[in-house]
């Protein structure tokens, strides 16, 4: 299990071999052999005993911010489970292994789409003329991904392009469904060039931080992946994995503007330039919360749609770690959107 220390003034030391913890007048014992990783959030003390038991049961020690996201890791200084998994991030990168993993994450990516895009139809009798093209577009991206080539440089610019096709068409047919006077012409980052890009990239912020934490409580080195390898010269594998959960913030982002829920007085422009300002960016973060505190259906539980996140993650590095040859489950799995 995971330890997690969220309670302020919680303190954990050790005793008799096993985690001791005191929360004002209640104290828990817990043996290190039921624990796999200690999270300190909060203000919590922690003595160097209970640092030493944890490290000599190969546990991961993380520590968070006020904010909840991961500022530190202490693991154990031999080849144990963090540093295992690791070194398997950087084989699996030049490895068919490392490609079959990227291929997965943009499919379920693609997959998104098409899901979130025949709901669309779906929920507006008469739109499937223009919606369709798009639907066929990503279809056709999806089925290029099970080409094979041997070539894993090539076959990376083949799955990125693929993506991008994909993602073009699917972008500008959700402009279409805005709006009037808030559809767009193509997809801008930095800086946006329109407000439902600036809310989509202020959401796709929020999901980056959710991704990188999820990969530091699951021992994966964020700056590792497999797919977005020498196109970043930062965290990599965030790119990666945030691929099946970009649908997310475009749910959030269409969601607020088809209901009419954003304002002009939301952002800030200028020099071909939109941004969120002070009053837009809280409506952002209440719409994204709300949208993945939702339960659904995953692997045959129900559950938020941000521990999906965090479960995922910890299967990503339990894959790295399974034996050559085992067979591998399916990615991601989500019945409901």
């Amino acid at each position: 299990m995971q330890l997690v220390i969220n309670t302020p003034g919680t303190f954990l030391t050790q005793k008799d071999e096993c985690f001791r913890l005191k929360q004002q007048e209640k104290t828990f014992d817990i043996s290190p052999l039921k624990v796999e990783s200690i999270v300190i959030a909060n203000q919590a003390m922690v003595t160097t005993q209970a640092v030493v038991l944890a490290l000599e049961h190969n546990i991961d020690v993380v520590f968070l911010d006020k904010y909840g996201d991961p500022v530190g890791r202490i693991w154990f200084s031999k080849l144990g489970s963090t540093a295992l998994i690791r070194r398997r991030q950087l084989e699996a990168h030049d490895s068919p292994l490392g490609l079959q993993l990227a291929t997965e994450m943009v499919g379920q990516k693609l997959n998104n789409q098409l899901l979130f895009l025949k709901k669309l139809m779906h929920a507006r009798p008469g739109s499937e003329e223009s919606i369709r093209p798009a639907v066929e577009a990503v279809e056709r991206s999806k089925a290029g991904l099970a080409l094979e080539t041997v070539d894993l440089d090539a076959a990376r610019n083949r799955i990125m392009g693929l993506e991008g096709t994909a993602g073009r068409s699917y972008f500008r047919c959700l402009a279409s469904l805005l709006p009037e006077k808030y559809r767009f012409s193509e997809r801008s980052r930095r800086p946006a060039k329109d407000p439902f890009n600036a809310c989509l990239n202020y959401a796709y912020g929020i999901l980056y931080s959710l991704v990188e934490k999820a990969c530091i409580l699951a021992g994966l080195d964020p700056y590792l992946g497999f797919l977005h390898t020498d196109n970043y010269n930062k965290k990599s594998m965030v790119f990666d994995l945030i691929e099946p959960f970009r649908i997310f913030g475009e749910q959030t982002v269409v969601y607020l503007f088809t209901g009419r829920k954003i304002k002009d007085d939301y952002f800030d422009g200028g020099d071909g330039a939109v941004s969120l300002n002070q009053a837009g960016k809280p409506v952002i973060v209440e719409a994204l919360n709300s949208h993945l505190d939702e339960s659904v259906r995953y692997r045959r539980k129900n559950v938020k749609r941000r521990t999906i996140i965090q479960h995922e993650a910890h299967r990503l590095a339990n894959l790295l770690l399974a034996e050559t040859g085992r067979q591998r489950p399916d990615w991601l799995d989500i019945k409901e959107l």
